[in-house]
């Protein structure tokens, strides 16, 4: 991965060495310049719903919401262990939150519980397209910019859509 981002970094630094190479510095400390003004925000974002998901599970909402997708993640997930469902329900719990970065644990340790290759594909694509009902990172981002919040509606549409295309693709064309 990391090789990866560093051939991205590379080759739109030759570009833009090749377009315009005196905006190559700026565009370098515009753009460190951006990310330090933007992190105190996402940390913050992040400090309030990371430990509202632990007040959750400490007082047992998680326990009822693991009941109510249980038959889902089964349907999903078919032929896994119950623990690998309770990890499922977590991981699933906090993306709908817009948690990503909160419910990786839970993802990682429900991919090692799991035994079907076809389910943790889905799990992975289930978790890069997230249906999300609150959209922490975007609002985080749009408020950084002063910009309108009000995006929920059409992030929950096309999140929805998005996630069950994914898993509908996985579904049809994944062999075990």
């Amino acid at each position: 991965m990391n090789l990866l981002l560093l051939f991205i970094y590379l080759v739109a630094s030759a570009m833009l060495v090749l377009q315009s190479p005196d905006n190559l510095l700026n565009t370098l400390i515009s753009g460190c310049e951006n990310t330090l003004k933007f992190l105190p925000l996402l940390f913050a974002t992040y400090s309030i719903f990371i430990p509202l998901t632990k007040i959750l599970e400490k007082g047992g909402a998680t326990k009822g919401l693991e009941r109510v997708l249980h038959p889902i993640n089964k349907r999903l997930f078919p032929l896994e262990s119950e623990n690998c469902y309770k990890f499922l329900s977590i991981n699933v719990s906090t993306n709908l939150l817009g948690i990503g970065g909160a419910s990786t644990p839970s993802g990682i340790k429900a991919i090692e519980n799991m035994k079907s290759r076809k389910n943790k594909l889905t799990l992975v694509v289930m978790n890069a397209l997230s249906i999300q009902i609150i959209p922490t990172t975007v609002l985080a981002l749009r408020a950084s910019h002063h910009g309108v919040v009000n995006v929920i509606l059409p992030t929950i549409i096309t999140t929805t859509i998005s996630t069950l295309l994914g898993v509908v693709l996985v579904k049809v064309f994944c062999r075990e």
